[in-house]
């Protein structure tokens, strides 16, 4: 295992491999999970339906009843999700959430042998059942899958570490929906892809009587599109549908820059000024009638009254 891409979730310190886990030079240690080379970030983790014995039984049995009920199949639902993040041989990708690795063979057909998967689920029982899963596949032997169990809001990564980001199902169950979310860009490329989904009803299809079922059936159907909870940076943001409208997907592309908008561009006509002016340069209400002869002056002067009002301000401070 490379542990080059590995932080100390504690000091944000390199970490380097012994023989019974992961450490940093100020000691701050993560074991393997048993006998295997899966390192375990500690965190709080509160029990639910996925910390649970016999949770891959039970997930198989809610996928399952997914795929039947919306009419489509596994491999055609995981091929449409992968191909968003438009994956090319070589590429090192992080799944977060990764469950019991369902995506994980359509990830390595699209990144093959040169590349790498990063697969984190913050279920130990999910991870172990996942690698068991993997190794068990013959077909995936010769690819490189890496696996951790750790808190998707505060992975154990670096900064750009990552071709791109993936997380499908469980998100919506997230403590804290928009860490989760600006951590697989924060551990992105500039230019990475970001793909991640959940369930949702469609805002179109809310007040119907089959959203109703739908959420009689899994209430987290009624959860909103996280669209507030994407970093500021995201390009190119899209969002489609899954499923027959049972899953949403949104993808967008990673960046580290600010919007390239230009605040300073002054607005033509009466009232004139620019973003930045209108915005910030708000001054204390005056009298209305000096304020009507004040844009009446500059109306007669055939200037903007920003630019007049701005003109009488500066005459002004000289004489204080």
């Amino acid at each position: 295992m490379n542990s080059s891409v590995y932080k100390c979730i504690t000091c944000n310190e390199n970490l380097f491999k012994e023989r019974d886990g992961l450490k940093c030079n100020k000691g701050h240690s993560f074991r393997f999970l048993n006998e295997t080379s899966i390192p375990v970030f500690e965190f709080d983790q509160s029990e639910n339906e996925y910390t649970l014995k016999e949770v891959a039984e039970r997930y198989d049995n809610s996928m399952n009843w997914v795929l039947e009920t919306f009419c489509t199949t596994n491999e055609y639902l995981r091929t449409r999700l992968v191909s968003r993040l438009h994956l090319k041989l070589g590429d090192k990708v992080l799944v977060t959430g990764c469950g019991l690795g369902d995506d994980l063979p359509f990830i390595c057909d699209k990144i093959g042998t040169e590349g790498i998967i990063y697969a984190q689920d913050y279920s130990k029982e999910m991870v172990s059942e996942a690698q068991i899963r993997m190794n068990n596949d013959k077909r995936l032997s010769q690819y490189n899958i890496v696996f951790s169990v750790s808190d998707a809001a505060n992975l154990p990564f670096k900064d750009a570490s990552f071709d791109a980001a993936y997380h499908f199902g469980g998100i919506n169950l997230f403590p804290d929906i928009k860490k989760g979310i600006c951590e697989m860009d924060r551990v992105a490329k500039e230019g990475a892809k970001i793909v991640f989904g959940d369930e949702c009803v469609p805002a179109w299809l809310k007040n119907t009587e089959h959203a109703k079922m739908l959420i009689e059936n899994n209430p987290l159907c009624e959860f909103d599109l996280p669209l507030e909870h994407l970093p500021i940076t995201a390009r190119e943001v899209n969002i489609s549908w899954e499923a027959n409208y049972y899953f949403y997907v949104i993808e967008f592309v990673s960046s580290k820059e600010k919007l390239k908008i230009n605040y300073n561009v002054p607005h033509k006509g009466l009232r004139g000024g620019n973003m930045q002016t209108r915005y910030y340069g708000k001054l204390e209400g005056i009298d209305l009638e000096l304020k009507n002869k004040i844009y009446k002056l500059a109306s007669d002067k055939k200037v903007s009254r920003v630019d007049f009002m701005e003109k009488l301000l500066k005459e002004g401070l000289k004489n204080v």
